[in-house]
């Protein structure tokens, strides 16, 4: 277990000495180099449990004590592709920061951050987790309060709220684990708990600890405006990576009751498909409605995430039968990673080019930014799901899960099914807005041509997309390579059906062609109605209730406190 503690150690350990230095050149490629070496420490793992092993290591035989770290193929993919996203965003921040301050601060808890979440990824017991789950969120925040102007105060707030809240619920959950007869161990192949209530609220509470981090609604009002407010790498991996972390736990949640096949908790893959549901109708129709660059990419972060959360409650729904559903959400995870990471780094190059994130105040970029343009157009294509990228493979596995579970004739099922068809005609709508407008018809922008593309931050982007082509055309491989041993770790569900699945039917991409088709007119209908630019009232949104909840509790407090005294 050398390689899994040195996954953690090294840049945690690395980040004083990142601190220390003053000059910004040798500061990033300080941190390059650690990511580098994290990454590689990470493939060395993979390969390790490349036969579907783990290796668990800790203190005496008994216990959480006896497994503090672990290591499988669900880890190991979760840490291979973190780390190579962070390596991404390290090489693009030695450009981007240039034009920013602080930037030791920020280096710092960068490194920190990668090893909290390599933490998480290989921790071997709930606490342990919890541990590193409290220190990614709190290198994290520092990440969105990074300008200290009133608008990243009040999202860095949001952030640590519930943060907070996430790292309250997952105490609970181990607690009442305990109370349950059942230790609080990572990557359990099956628990019988010997108290039925405190472990269905153990469970839900870390569904609750997870969502939160996933953006799952309603717990998903932290994330568009984190994001828009946090320097563009920050933005990349929060989105990318840190957000995978909530799915990474949902799927050993999933685990932890043995993905339904005992019984425990009956109705717990048909909560989690009515929630993937809702997060992934509302986030895209909320993105459709933003004109901010980055805010739009937020709430597609939320509805991408909703499709993880499909993936899992339909794998939970379909217990023996659930191969689809946890492979879709496993390799989604992956995707979402690169193809969200590329548009946030393409949306940077671009406000630090023309210092503008107003898509309808955007246009004509294509001349001045082209290897920008064509690389957040393979982004757009894989995250829309076109047949040749990333995405079209995952949300094929996806697609079979949940059309699996609406054979079964549940109402709930079917009109899931047909969300998931309804969601992916929004999406293109989105991204045919975003590129079109960015890159096509007149420009109104004027551009700093100092500030444009350069060959760190387009390496930096090319990485991802020669990641997204690779998957995108050689499914098969990566499927068989990485994902089967990640989801055989996932538990005892029956995988056999993913080796005679066939990506490239014509029925298949049919169907994904009809679904960019229809986004198309969707995109051509909403900006000539306006539909776009609808502004719904505040007291509408979830952000809303949200806060006039917190506030009544803070005054219902103050209430008391005053009474009593």
């Amino acid at each position: 277990m050398f390689w899994s503690a040195a996954v953690i150690l090294i840049p945690i350990l690395c980040a004083a000495g990142a601190a220390k230095i003053n000059e910004r050149r040798t500061e990033s490629l300080f941190t390059i180099v650690v990511a580098a070496i994290t990454f590689l420490i990470s493939g060395v793992n993979t390969y390790l449990v490349r036969s579907g092993g783990a290796f668990t290591w800790g203190v005496g035989s008994l216990g959480v004590l006896g497994s503090i770290l672990r290591l499988d193929s669900l880890s190991a993919l979760f840490s291979l592709f973190s780390s190579f996203v962070w390596l991404a965003a390290g090489i693009y921040m030695h450009s981007y920061m240039r034009h920013e301050e602080q930037v030791t601060t920020f280096y710092t808890y960068y490194l920190i951050a990668l090893g909290a979440t390599q933490g998480i990824f290989l921790a071997g017991n709930f606490i342990v987790l919890l541990i590193f789950f409290e220190l990614m969120s709190i290198t994290s925040c520092e990440w969105v309060t990074h300008h200290h102007d009133q608008e990243a105060e009040q999202a860095g707030s949001m952030y640590h709220h519930l943060s907070v809240a996430a790292g309250v619920f997952m105490g609970i959950a181990i607690i009442l684990l305990y109370f349950s007869g059942v230790a609080p161990l990572v990557g359990s192949p099956a628990v019988n708990p010997t108290r039925i209530t405190p472990f269905i609220w153990a469970v839900l509470c870390l569904m609750a600890a997870f969502g939160i981090k996933a953006g799952m609604f309603p717990l998903h009002i932290w994330l568009p405006q984190a994001h828009p407010v946090a320097p563009t790498p920050a933005s990349a991996l929060l989105s990318g990576i840190l957000i995978k972390t909530g799915a990474y736990g949902l799927i050993r949640t999933g685990q932890l009751v043995n993905w339904g096949q005992a019984d425990l908790i009956p109705w717990a893959g048909t909560l989690l498909v009515v929630v993937g549901s809702i997060t992934m109708l509302l986030g895209v129709c909320l993105a459709l409605l933003q004109s901010n660059a980055k805010r739009l990419l937020a709430y597609h972060s939320v509805s991408q995430m909703g499709y993880i959360i499909l993936g899992i409650g339909a794998a939970l729904f379909m217990k023996d039968n659930g191969a689809f559903g946890i492979a879709g959400a496993v390799f989604h995870s992956l995707n979402h990673a690169l193809f969200k990471s590329s548009l946030f780094f393409g949306v940077g190059i671009i406000i630090l080019g023309t210092g503008e994130a107003d898509l309808y105040k955007l246009g004509g970029l294509w001349k001045q930014f082209p290897l920008t343009g064509i690389m957040m157009l393979i982004a757009a294509l894989g995250i829309t799901g076109a047949p040749g990228l990333n995405g079209y493979i995952s949300k094929t596995l996806l697609h079979h899960g949940i059309l699996e579970a609406a054979e079964t004739g549940r109402p709930i099922m079917v009109w899931a099914e047909r969300i998931f068809t309804l969601v992916g005609v929004g999406t293109t709508a989105s991204f045919v807005k975003l590129i079109g407008l960015t890159f096509l018809g007149k420009q109104k922008t004027a551009v700093k041509f100092d500030r444009g593309e350069n060959k760190a931050l387009a390496v930096a982007m090319l990485m991802l997309s020669i990641a997204m082509l690779v998957i995108g055309t050689l499914p098969e491989r990566v499927l068989g390579l990485l994902v089967e041993p990640a989801a055989q770790s996932c538990g005892s569900v029956n995988l056999g059906v993913l080796e005679h699945v066939d990506f490239f039917t014509w029925p298949a991409i049919r169907g994904m062609l009809l679904t960019l088709a229809a986004g198309f007119i969707l995109f051509a209908v909403g900006m000539k109605t306006h539909l776009f630019h609808l502004q719904l009232p505040y007291w509408l949104s979830i952000d809303w209730a949200v806060r006039t909840a917190c506030k009544k509790v803070r005054e219902a407090f103050k209430e008391q406190a005053a009474g009593s005294k």
